[in-house]
């Protein structure tokens, strides 16, 4: 699946997503993300990286380990 359309749910209940913002951007964890679940990883991470929670580095390879899998 593409990252850019998977949803947030996806991301984070099937493919890891957790384990990986644990170890890339664990200040995301700190907000309720069951809020974001029905918006898609790319809209997400737009919004993130936009308002500066997470680098564009970290995000990157938040998404190429996920692209990996």
């Amino acid at each position: 699946m593409d990252f850019k359309n998977m949803s947030v749910k996806d991301f984070f209940e099937v493919n890891g997503g957790r384990e990986l913002c644990q170890q890339y951007a664990p200040n995301l964890l700190k907000y309720p993300l069951k809020l974001f679940y029905k918006k898609t990883c790319g809209e997400i991470f737009e919004l993130v990286t936009s308002k500066g929670l997470v680098p564009a580095d970290k995000a990157a390879a938040i998404e190429a380990a996920v692209e990996a899998m």
